[in-house]
């Protein structure tokens, strides 16, 4: 894709990307114009929390003022296409980190999901998303070595968690280490943390009060997303969105902690699937649960898959089965969604208000309530698993997993 946008067949490509469901700007690369922007007009003395006319669609920077330690470059409109593509290159190179499929079968379930439309979504906007499953990625595979690098592992989640917010429950990861251990890793997390929040407090409170919404009917996902559909669409008062949200929540909460608490099904995998499946779920649950998200975010499903499709072939449950079908269905969600509807709106002359594209809204919604669900359990299960609980429970019974070879006890 990006061949042909530089060597000038713009039409082709643009072509190309709309059979994803994705609609290209005139750019690409233009999320990654929301933090260069920023910094341009930064440079130049604009309080970009208020008005960025540097950026090509009058965007107000709302993104964590951690970025903003990049003025320190002379950033110019020529640094736009480089870092774009510097952004997408070191996505396609940490899905190399990826657990690989245990078969052809499971290699081909995980390709499915890296080109699917959430991918290439990303991709096209450049997003910083993508950075954040570089770090994602990275911590994953740092986690399954020794202590040395586990720390590093933790840093950069620590990193993730500060660029934009939602990423911080990744040092959950940090449960495999001793108590003692974890306990200082925990310390100076939360120092690093408080110093933060101290030194960029006045630019971080206003920057949390712009984080954007959508529509409810749009290529967006959430846990505030269905309750909000129906509550616009049937007229009922706001507080029956919070209302929704809140059952819904806590029904998936309550739901796949007890079977995580009751389930082994994870304990078939190996350790790295474990570790990505860990860091995959948890970014995910953390996004879904606390914003809307637009499409390209599902791509940390990615992480998730190597573990997913060897659950499929190994796990006696059928609940863990369907969570591989419904994690690509989501990936995929912005070209059959888009694509369905759209024809549904052209045979009909209407759009969002037939029975067919509400069942089709309903459909997508489900699929990403159910998967949260599994991935809870998935969540619950690592961690009871994880050596700190187990080292906080000395008495628990053997069916627990047993220490990994690279985490030896200390």
């Amino acid at each position: 894709m990006a061949t042909l946008y530089c060597s000038g067949f713009t039409s082709l490509y643009r072509s190309l990307i709309k059979l994803w469901g994705i609609h290209p700007f005139p750019v690409p690369f233009i999320d990654t114009d929301t933090v260069l922007s920023a910094i341009r007009c930064i440079n130049r003395g604009v309080d970009v929390y208020v008005a960025n006319p540097c950026d090509l669609l009058d965007r107000v920077y709302d993104y964590s003022p951690l970025w903003t330690v990049l003025r320190i470059f002379p950033m110019t409109p020529a640094w736009l296409p480089p870092i774009g593509l510097g952004v997408d290159m070191a996505f396609l190179a940490s899905l190399l980190l990826l657990p690989a499929g245990r078969s052809w079968r499971d290699t081909r379930w995980i390709t499915a999901g890296v080109v699917s439309s959430a991918s290439l979504f990303a991709l096209e906007r450049g997003n910083n998303d993508l950075v954040l499953f570089v770090l994602a990625a990275s911590a994953a595979t740092l986690a399954c070595r020794s202590y040395g690098f586990r720390l590093v592992g933790y840093g950069l989640a620590l990193l993730a968690g500060l660029l934009k917010y939602y990423p911080m429950t990744l040092m959950l990861i940090a449960t495999r280490e001793r108590p003692l251990r974890f306990l200082g890793v925990a310390a100076a997390s939360t120092l690093l943390v408080a110093l933060f929040v101290i030194i960029s407090w006045h630019d971080l409170t206003r920057a949390l009060t712009l984080i954007p919404t959508g529509s409810y009917f749009g290529d967006m996902f959430g846990a505030r997303t269905l309750g909000g559909g129906l509550t616009e669409r049937m007229g009922l008062p706001a507080t029956a969105a919070r209302i929704m949200e809140g059952v819904m929540s806590l029904a998936a909460f309550g739901t796949g902690v007890r079977l995580g608490i009751h389930s082994r099904a994870t304990a078939a995998l190996n350790e790295r699937e474990r570790s990505f499946l860990l860091v995959g779920a948890l970014l995910v649950l953390s996004c879904f649960f606390t914003a809307q998200n637009i499409g390209y975010r599902a791509i940390h499903l990615i992480l998730v898959l190597p573990a997913l499709s060897a659950l499929r072939d190994t796990s006696s449950l059928r609940r863990f089965r369907y969570a591989l079908p419904l994690a690509l269905g989501a990936l995929w969600s912005g070209t059959w969604y888009h694509d369905l509807v759209s024809i549904d709106g052209a045979l009909t002359h209407r759009h969002g208000t037939t029975v067919v594209q509400s069942a089709l809204w309903l459909l997508r919604e489900g699929m990403w309530w159910v998967l949260v669900t599994i991935l809870i359990a998935c969540v619950t299960e690592l961690l009871l698993a994880s050596t700190l609980v187990r080292a906080c429970r000395p008495h628990a019974s053997d069916g627990c997993m047993p220490c990994d070879a690279g985490n030896p006890p200390v």
